[in-house]
Parts: structure tokens; sequence; C-alpha cells
């Protein structure tokens, strides 16, 4: 795992020469993107700020997300707020605004939860989640097959992992709110969350560069469910 405890401005992972280009920086200031080929999935670390894209003006709040392809400028970064940009080289995504709620919507390992704030535009597009660890998860060991760029919106926890090449022991790091990270494709890892009097959950905003998920022209809800000639419904009497 590659992990900046408490970034500064351009506080930077560079993952540009990975199967999926990207790469993950932080702003205290203003930042224009003028490169219109990329997507860039941000969120709001603390603070206030602005985002301009596509002739329109976003407020952003802690907690904010965003996914803005190709042009855009982050304003009216308030005195100790960070923005966190994350970006897709190579592709373009469909603009989203959001904020991220206590929990996740759909289930995940070992007893934590996952939304995913924005989806994949087709099948095999990146993916942007909000993960929640409750207190006193002790995740099971696993890999991811491409990079994992994430950021700890909230809470206390832990990353550990097994004994690796250069490394004579278990590895293990703590999390904290504002701390960026990475881990590489295929990294043994989990996370958990400490069993203590605090009950401290944590929450991690992840991407993915790609997916195994996501509509096609063949399989969309609008095509699924469009139903040409008699009702299949209709059975009659």
């Amino acid at each position: 795992m590659k992990l900046i405890r408490n970034p500064d401005h351009g506080a930077r992972i560079d993952a540009t020469e990975t199967a999926y280009p990207s790469d993950l920086m932080v702003v205290t200031k203003g930042h224009e993107v003028a490169d219109p080929l990329r997507t860039t999935y941000g969120y709001l670390l603390d603070g206030r700020a602005a985002v301009h894209a596509a002739g329109a003006s976003h407020e952003l709040a802690t907690g904010s997300f965003f996914c803005c392809p190709g042009r855009f400028t982050v304003t009216d970064v308030r005195p100790g707020s960070r923005v966190v940009l994350i970006t897709r080289y190579g592709f373009r995504g469909m603009e989203c605004f959001g904020r991220i709620e206590q929990r996740g919507r759909l289930s995940y390992i070992d007893g934590c939860s996952d939304s995913m704030l924005v989806y994949p535009p087709r099948l095999g597009d990146p993916v942007f989640n909000h993960l929640h660890f409750p207190p006193g998860i002790v995740q099971t060991q696993h890999t991811h097959p491409t990079i994992r760029l994430g950021i700890v919106a909230r809470g206390i926890g832990h990353a550990f992992g097994p004994v690796q090449l250069g490394r004579a022991e278990q590895w293990e790091e703590e999390l904290s709110p504002s701390a960026v990270f990475m881990l590489e494709p295929q990294e043994m890892h989990s996370f958990r969350t400490d069993r203590t009097k605090t009950r401290e959950t944590m929450d991690v905003i992840a991407y993915h560069p790609d997916s195994d998920w996501g509509p096609t022209d063949t399989a969309h809800p609008m095509r699924n469910r469009t139903y040409i000639g008699a009702n299949p419904f209709n059975t009659g009497g």
C-alpha cells in the first residue's frame, strides 16, 4: 500500500503506468483542468469549494463528490479545504454531483456496505464507490485485479496484509480522515475497525479504474423493460 496520511496541496499518487492510466492529486486552492481527454472523479475532504463545468457552477461541502468529463475548474476553495481529484486518462465519463450517505446501499464482504456513487456508463467503465465499515470489522484477506485509489472520508481504521517481498513481517497501516492511498494490482490486504469504547466506524471513497459490470446496448433497464407486440403479462381471462 502506498499511503499519504495528511496530504498537502499538490500531493500525488501516480498510477499512469498501470493498465488503466490514472492518478490522484490533492488541491487546496483553485485548480483548472484543460485536457478534454480525461475524466476526473472528485471528493471534498473538508471545507467548501465550487466546481465550474459545462457552463454551470456547483457548490461543494464536506462529503460532496463529483465526476467531470474533460474541462472544469475548481474555485472558491475556502481556507483549510481539501479536494481530492482522481483522474482516469483516455476515458470520457458522465457528469455527476452528489453527497455521500451514512452507509452503503449494497452489501459488501464481512458485514461492510457499499454504494456506487458514479456508475459505469457502459460495461467495463470505471466506478467510484463509498465503502462503509461498521465497528469491529475484520475483513477477510483479499485482492483486486487492478489498482484501487482510496480516500479516508470519515472515522479510523487499519489496513493490513501478509509478509511480502521486501518486508520481514506482516504490514499494517493506520488510517484516519484525509489519508489517501493506492493498492497495487493483486496486493493482498484487509481493512479493520477496532472494537473499542469509541465504537469507531470508517468510510472510504474507492476508485476502480475498470469494472465487470454495467449496461450494454443489448442489456439496460430501458431496453429490458420495453415489450414489443403482445403484453407478456396478459394471461387472458
